[in-house]
C-alpha cells in the first residue's frame, strides 16, 4: 500500500506532470522516472517574473522600497491564482505563527514604544516572505528555483562590484558603496552584504564544477563574488563562505552518482582552493587591504571582552532573562545594555518573551533537521536542498554572533529550505519512493 497523493499534486496528473525516462535538475544528478510538477501559461510566466525581479531587488537594501513594492505584488497575486499547501509547510507556518504571537504579547506592555513597534512589524513581514516563498515550491519547482537562482547571481555580481567599486573609491562612490573601510555594496552593514553573497557564490561555484554554457562568464562572477565576500572583511561571512563550501563539496561528493563525478568535484575543489590562495596572496600585499585584514582576523575584539562588552552582556543578560517571562521587551535590549546583544537566540527571548524564545530555539532545530535531511535524499530538487544547507547552516552558526533575526535574504533561505523539503515528499510519494530507497538509487 502507498500513501494517496496530497491534494498539490493530485489528478489530473497528465495535464500537471511530465513522466519521463530521467529528469536533471540544473547542474545535479539524473533521476529515473520521475515526474515533475509543472505549471504553464501566460499566469505562470507573469509569476516567474515578479519572482525574478522581487529576489533581485532583495539585494538593494539602501533603496529597499523596491522589495517591499515587488513582494507586496508578488504575494497578491500568488494568493490570486492560489497557492498550494503541502503538510510539510504546516511546520513553519505553526513555528512563526507562534513566534511572532510570543512578540504580540511582548508588545502589549510597550505598544507606545517605537521601536518595538517598527521591530514587530518588520518580524512579521520577514516571516510572511519565508512562508511564501515556501508555498512557491509546491507546483513548477524547478522552473521557480531557475528563477531565484539566476536572480541571485546577478544580483550578487552587480552588488559585489559596486562593492568592489565602492571599496577603491572609484569615481567618488565609496561613500554610497562602503562603510567603515569595508565594502557594502547596496546594503547598509557589511556584515550583511557578506553574507548575502554565501548562497550566490555557492551556486556559481556548483555550475563551474558540473559544467554547462556560460562557464567563462561565470567564472568572471565568481571571482567578484568571492572579493566582494572578502572586501566586505566581515569574520561571519569568511566562515560562512568556508563551511558553506565544504558541505556542498561533502554532499556533492557523497551524493554523486559515479566515479568520473567525483574526481571532477576533488579536482574542482583543488582548483578553487588555487584561486583563493592566488587572490588573498594579490589583496595581501596591498597595504590597507593587509590592516583591515590583520585587524578583522581575530576571533575576539576589544568591543566583545570585559564586563561591559559583547560576551559580558550576554552572560548577563540571560541570567536576568530567566525572570522575565516577557522579556526586555521587543527591540529594548539596547535600553538595558549599551548595544543590541549581538546573538539572535538572546535577541529572541529578550524581545519575545519565553514565548517566543523557545519557539525560536525549536524552529532553529527542526530547520538544521529539515535541511539536513532534504540535501540527502535523492530528487530532482537535490542539487538546491545541498546548496541552501550549505548556505543556511553557516548563517543559523553566525546568529550566535551577530543579530540575524530580520536578514531578508536568511528568510529566504528558511523559505525555500522547507518549500524544497515539501517538494521533495510530494516527489517520493508521486513516485513511490522512500527515503531509504532514493539514498540507494542509481541513476
Amino acid at each position: 500500500m502507498h500513501p494517496a497523493a496530497p491534494a498539490s499534486i493530485a489528478a489530473p496528473a497528465a495535464a500537471r506532470h511530465r513522466r519521463a525516462p530521467a529528469a536533471r535538475s540544473s547542474h545535479g544528478f539524473a533521476i529515473s522516472g520521475v515526474a515533475i510538477p509543472r505549471a504553464r501559461g501566460a499566469a505562470e510566466g507573469t509569476l516567474l517574473v515578479l519572482l525574478f525581479l522581487t529576489v533581485y531587488f532583495s539585494s538593494i537594501v539602501t533603496v529597499d522600497i523596491f522589495y517591499s513594492v515587488f513582494f507586496v505584488i508578488l504575494l497578491g497575486y500568488g494568493v490570486v491564482r492560489g497557492l498550494k499547501l503541502e503538510r510539510t509547510n504546516m511546520l513553519l507556518i505553526f513555528f512563526l505563527v507562534v513566534y511572532n504571537l510570543g512578540g504580540l504579547i511582548s508588545y502589549q506592555l510597550f505598544i507606545d514604544f517605537e521601536w518595538s513597534r517598527e521591530f514587530v512589524i518588520g518580524t512579521a513581514f520577514v516571516a510572511t516572505t519565508a512562508i511564501f516563498y515556501c508555498l512557491l515550491m509546491n507546483e513548477n519547482t524547478l522552473a521557480r528555483l531557475q528563477v531565484m537562482r539566476r536572480a541571485l547571481m546577478i544580483a550578487a555580481f552587480q552588488c559585489a562590484a559596486l562593492g568592489i567599486i565602492g571599496w577603491v573609491n572609484l569615481g567618488g562612490l565609496g561613500e554610497y558603496f562602503s562603510m567603515y573601510g569595508r565594502a557594502s555594496g547596496t546594503f547598509r552593514d557589511p556584515n550583511v552584504f557578506g553574507p548575502f553573497l554565501v548562497l550566490p557564490a555557492l551556486y556559481l561555484l556548483w555550475d563551474l564544477i558540473n559544467g554547462g554554457r556560460w562557464l567563462f562568464i561565470k567564472a568572471i562572477m565568481y571571482v567578484v563574488v568571492m572579493l566582494g565576500v572578502f572586501l566586505s572583511f566581515s569574520r561571519g561571512a569568511w566562515g560562512s563562505i568556508v563551511l558553506g563550501t565544504v558541505i556542498t563539496m561533502a554532499l556533492a561528493y557523497r551524493n554523486s552518482p559515479d566515479d568520473r563525478v567525483r574526481r571532477r568535484i576533488l579536482a574542482g575543489m583543488f582548483v578553487t582552493a588555487i584561486a583563493v590562495t592566488l587572490i588573498l596572496v594579490v589583496a595581501l600585499s596591498i597595504d590597507t587591504v593587509r590592516e583591515m585584514f590583520q585587524d578583522r582576523f581575530v576571533l575576539q575584539k576589544d568591543y566583545d571582552s570585559g564586563p561591559s562588552g559583547r560576551f559580558g552582556n550576554q552572560k548577563r543578560a540571560i541570567v536576568e532573562l530567566l525572570d522575565m517571562p516577557f522579556g526586555h521587551g521587543p527591540n529594548r535590549f539596547g535600553l538595558f545594555y549599551e548595544v543590541n546583544p549581538h546573538n539572535v537566540y538572546i535577541m529572541a527571548f529578550s524581545s519575545y518573551g519565553w514565548l517566543g524564545g523557545m519557539t525560536f530555539l525549536g524552529y532553529i532545530a527542526a530547520t538544521v533537521y529539515v535541511g539536513a535531511r532534504t540535501a540527502l535524499l535523492r530528487t530532482p530538487f537535490q542539487p538546491h536542498a545541498i546548496l541552501v544547507f550549505a548556505a543556511l547552516l553557516p548563517h543559523i552558526l553566525q546568529g550566535l554572533q551577530i543579530d540575524t533575526d530580520r536578514w531578508r535574504h536568511l528568510f529566504l533561505l528558511y523559505g525555500l529550505c522547507w518549500g524544497l523539503a515539501g517538494a521533495a515528499r510530494s516527489w517520493m510519494v508521486l513516485n513511490r519512493r522512500t527515503p531509504a530507497g532514493l539514498s540507494k538509487d542509481k541513476a
